[in-house]
């Protein structure tokens, strides 16, 4: 058994902002991120855990959103909050948007929102992308548009 402490967030976030800046491929990132460090903290899992407070807590078809949050002081440090709620949230950056019918079990994707630089190159570039990245530019373009918060808003007249 190990006596030395546990290293921090923090400790993490100060050891890399020692290094180089060096440029990360969001995409890549977000598949790390979404591994997590174990089944537990997956980003799979969380949503089923958020999926399964929202059928405690909220009766009929709901939501399960997901932020993604820089720290304030340690800018390389993001964050994920997973939680349920009754209305469809209004489109934002660093979003995903899943509903939830309980009825059915059944999951659907609505949409994913990057942070804002990704959102305008995206939008701008995204035909040079592969076929694989094509619906996430579309989700930019959307949300650029408009589109999105017209879904939000026929989603929210509905339930």
């Amino acid at each position: 058994m190990s006596t030395s402490p546990k290293k921090t967030v923090g400790h993490y976030s100060y050891e890399m902002q020692q290094k180089p800046d060096e440029k990360i491929n969001p995409v890549d990132l977000q598949r790390e991120i979404h591994k997590g460090n174990t089944n537990e903290d997956s980003f799979e899992n969380q949503v089923r855990l958020a999926v399964e407070r929202g059928e405690r807590e909220l009766e009929g078809d709901f939501f399960v959103v997901v932020l993604f949050k820089k720290e304030r002081l340690m800018k390389n440090v993001v964050r994920q909050y997973f939680f349920p709620r009754k209305s469809c949230p209004t489109p934002e950056y660093d979003q995903v948007v899943y509903r939830y019918f309980p009825k059915e079990r059944r999951l659907d994707f609505l949409w994913v929102v990057p942070d804002k630089q990704s959102t305008v190159d995206l939008a701008l570039t995204g035909g040079e992308l592969p076929s694989e990245q094509q619906q996430l530019v579309q989700f930019a373009r959307d949300f650029n548009s408009g589109k999105l918060d017209q879904l939000c808003e026929r989603l929210n007249a509905t339930s």
